[in-house]
């Protein structure tokens, strides 16, 4: 079952469960509301019945009509009162006739006893027999009425005692309500640790064995809920990661075994091939030295194009041997002034054509998290090719700088050289490859490739912009050290 089912049928359940506690509360507070009315009427028969002796009583002393009409009065209110009781229970409605009997009986005889004529102008033994008549009608009457008060008084009681017992129900119902509630948090609580909590422990326990590299560890979950799933999933992904991870250290066996390869390469290129080059510049030479005077001009021109092809590629082998070098070699990164490194390379560059005149603005206190000799390089062919392509400018300005670009801080050099079109700018920092042709300048178009790969080895990015005829500006950003 889905963990959403089983949550949909916990809340469900406790709804319920509420409902039913909320609606047998319900039924005992209507219960302890009945028999608190049921008082109420037997608290109003036993005061009728009070305000029934107390007008005997007075009747009785004054012998007035007043008392007589009062008497009526509550002898029919009580006689309401009786007739239109509720109380059930046999001894409650035998109580209850035995009452209706008795007042009807003390009305009776409360009647008699007004009907009794008065002592004055009769003969003393007249008098003497009405007194008689009237004490035992009195006697009886008022034991009447004790009786009758006695039972109004049991019937209170009767509804004291329903009260108390209603009571007592919502009291038992209340506990049984919370101990039905407490019974299902726990079972929910039992639930919840062995299908939800449970699950996710051993899911993450497996993380962390995954995390510290032991991709074997499986969970093994055959439940149907989502947690199930998710377990499934993640054996999955373990399987999938061991394959991953063999195809890897495969493509990395054969990926060393290639830089071997690359490496004897290098060491052929290196070796093998400078020196054939070193061989045909120097013949080439040669011939022009001690046989200058005997070549016409024809065959001078092809030996000065033997030497120039030569050292051409000798620069070209030299600029491979170092984008290889680039890309092999470690990362020892610390904090490097892009300032001191870009002052040393315009003063080498100046030296290296003391006629030209370059203006250098190069921003003080440019500090970078990164590998020192890597970001020579970098600014090193930067810099030549400012300097190269502002060679036909008559005002040449190279700007050097920093500046926060997307939130990042980037570096940047600057030239109002010659420019060149952005539509072709995705082929500048692949390997040889040019936008100006090498009769107008120089060059293997092999640097800019060499920057993309040293800025990549830093987790940085590189591009440029760029305007046909007002220079071109190189950005390069890296990737800031955590703190």
């Amino acid at each position: 079952m889905k963990i959403s089912t089983k949550g949909r049928v916990a809340a469900t359940t406790a709804f319920l469960t509420i409902a039913l506690v909320a609606g047998m509360i319900w039924w005992a507070n209507d219960e302890v509301g009945d028999a608190n009315e049921r008082r109420r009427e037997t608290t109003d028969l036993a005061r009728g019945l009070t305000e029934l002796r107390l007008v005997t009583f007075e009747y009785m002393l004054h012998r007035h009509e007043r008392p007589r009409e009062q008497e009526r009065r509550v002898h029919e209110r009580l006689e309401r009162l009786i007739a239109d009781s509720p109380l059930a229970g046999d001894a409650q409605i035998e109580a209850l006739g035995t009452l209706r009997r008795r007042n009807q009986e003390a009305h009776r005889l409360f009647l008699e006893l007004a009907a009794t004529p008065s002592v004055e102008g009769t003969s003393a033994k007249q008098a003497e027999a009405i007194r008689r008549f009237e004490a035992q009608v009195s006697s009886r009457l008022l034991i009447l009425q004790q009786e009758s008060l006695a039972d109004a008084f049991f019937l209170t009681d009767f509804s004291t005692e329903r009260i108390n017992a209603a009571q007592q129900r919502v009291v038992l119902v209340i506990i049984a309500g919370l101990s039905l509630n407490a019974l299902i948090a726990g079972a929910a609580t039992w639930f919840i640790r062995r299908d939800v909590l449970s699950p996710i422990a051993r899911l993450q326990q497996a993380t962390r064995e995954v995390a510290s590299g032991d991709l074997d560890y499986q969970l093994h979950n055959d439940s149907d809920d989502e947690i199930g799933e998710t377990a499934r999933n993640f054996d999955a992904m373990t399987h999938s990661l061991r394959t991953s991870f063999r195809q890897i250290e495969r493509s990395n066996q054969e990926l060393a075994a290639l830089n071997q390869e690359i490496e004897a390469f290098s060491y052929s290129v290196s070796h093998d091939l400078r020196a054939p080059l070193r061989s045909m510049d120097g013949f080439s030479l040669a011939l022009l030295e001690d046989y200058g005077d005997k070549l016409d001009a024809e065959a001078k021109d092809s030996l000065q194009r033997v030497r120039a092809a030569s050292q051409r590629m000798g620069r070209l082998i030299d600029e491979l041997l170092g984008l290889s070098r680039v890309t092999r070699t470690e990362l020892k990164r610390g904090p490097v002034n892009l300032s001191e490194v870009a002052r040393e390379i315009a003063e080498s560059l100046g030296h290296q054509s003391p006629q030209r005149h370059v203006e250098w603005r190069i921003e003080e206190g440019m500090t970078v998290h990164a590998d020192k000799s890597l970001m020579q390089i970098a600014l090193q062919n930067l810099l030549e090719n400012a300097w190269k392509f502002t060679g036909k400018t008559e005002q040449a300005v190279i700007r050097i700088g920093m500046r926060v670009v997307d939130g990042a801080k980037a570096c940047f050099v600057a030239d109002n050289g010659v420019g060149f079109d952005m539509t072709y700018a995705d082929r500048l920092f692949g390997a040889f490859q040019r936008l100006h042709h090498e009769n107008e300048f120089s060059g293997t178009g092999i640097g800019l490739a060499t920057v993309q790969r040293i800025i990549r080895r830093h987790e940085g990015k590189v591009w440029v912009e760029a305007l046909p005829g007002q220079g071109a500006t190189f950005f390069f950003s890296l990737k800031e050290p955590v703190p």
